[in-house]
């Protein structure tokens, strides 16, 4: 599996049984070359999301994780985007 079929529950997915929300194929997309970015909160009330990624989906296990705060701005999610970059290496 590479890192742009990495979703939860895929075959659950392929199915039909569940359906991707809107905002993790915007982060699925988002995050094609990159370790973490942000977008506009599913909740359309102006605020960012943080979106990551480890593992390169071919050699280790990809892992994508959701929202588990929202931030005022874009520039707010980037910068604690890069805040957890530094915390990995």
């Amino acid at each position: 599996m590479n890192r742009s079929d990495a979703r939860c529950a895929t075959p659950y997915i392929y199915s039909g049984e569940l359906q991707i929300r809107p905002e993790v194929d915007a982060a699925l997309a988002a995050l094609k070359d990159k370790p973490y970015t942000a977008i506009p909160s599913w909740k359309n009330d102006g605020t960012w999301e943080l979106w990551t990624v480890e593992g390169d989906g071919e050699t280790q296990p990809c892992i994508i994780s959701g929202p588990s705060t929202t931030y005022a701005s874009e520039a707010d999610a980037l910068a604690a985007g890069a805040a957890w970059l530094s915390r990995q290496r």
